[in-house]
């Protein structure tokens, strides 16, 4: 059976290392349907029905899995082990350090599942990467910042992971659909531009398109919509200035384009229950 004290268990976030069992049910059950799933078989392979499409994994493969895939486990061999990390789209979101380069994370909009095969090299800095993750996992909830030191490990899990993807996945760029493309176009026109432009129209006429239609897409594939991403990338950008006590707060409001130190203020705390100062004051005190 699965073991028990295996899973991390925090809200939009699922960790598992090492999991073997002879049940298909109890498998099924590890991939929730509301998260995103990435799964590296370290042993022998699992042959898995993700909605309509039937996929093999064999040892040394990696599969990420779609939010809102149903799943099921058709067969898995006898000495199946699997590291396996979810989370939901509001995880990712809320807890990535920066919002920057999220281009490389094109998995996360992708509506098929997608595997590939990870050298040996790249393979153990992967599941060492899953090891350390995990055992953060573990700490005692005494633990001083075990908060902070779980999410910097699972950043660091992220990145790492969406190099690697990138550079085995790169022959696949031609596959994306236009769909698909037109996000990830956004996400880099928003990274470059989030500071100064606060409105979906722009984003839109950068896309030759109507705001509605770049709405209606980006909620298909992500199921935020377009503002709800430029908002989240102000906030973002705004938390990492906060950070830098060399800068005003009136200083930061005219950075990220607002008329005011009170319309800044009011945007801020609308979206995180707290001031820019006592946010920063937070800061401060750890």
């Amino acid at each position: 059976m699965i073991r028990k004290n295996s899973k991390y268990r925090h809200i939009g976030l699922q960790v598992h290392i090492y999991e073997s069992s002879t049940s298909k049910i109890a498998f099924s059950e590890l991939l929730n349907v509301n998260h995103f799933s990435i799964l590296i078989v370290k042993s022998g392979s699992l042959y898995i029905q993700i909605d309509d499409k039937e996929v093999t994994v064999f040892e040394n493969e990696l599969l990420v899995v779609p939010i809102r895939s149903s799943c099921e486990i058709l067969i898995m061999s006898d000495q199946l082990q699997i590291c396996l990390v979810s989370f939901t789209p509001e995880f990712i979101f809320e807890n990535s350090i920066r919002i920057q380069h999220i281009g490389y994370f094109d998995f996360y909009i992708r509506k098929l599942p997608s595997k590939i095969f990870i050298k040996n090299k790249d393979l153990q800095h992967l599941i060492f990467l899953f090891e350390q993750l995990y055992r953060k996992t573990r700490k005692s909830n005494k633990q001083i910042f075990k908060e902070e030191v779980l999410l910097l490990s699972f950043n660091l899990f992220l990145y790492v992971l969406a190099e690697k993807y990138s550079n085995y996945f790169q022959q696949l760029n031609e596959n994306y659909t236009i769909k698909e493309k037109l996000v990830l176009q956004f996400f880099k026109i928003l990274e470059m531009n989030c500071r100064k432009h606060h409105d979906v129209k722009y984003y839109a006429e950068a896309l030759s398109m109507t705001p509605d239609n770049l709405t209606k897409i980006i909620k298909e594939l992500t199921e935020k919509t377009a503002k709800r991403f430029i908002v989240e990338a102000i906030v973002l950008e705004a938390k990492n200035l906060l950070r830098n006590e060399d800068l005003n707060i009136s200083n930061i409001s005219e950075e990220l384009q607002y008329i005011n130190y009170s319309s800044f203020s009011i945007f801020f705390k609308r979206h995180t229950s707290l001031s820019p100062s006592e946010y920063r004051s937070r800061l401060n005190s750890h």
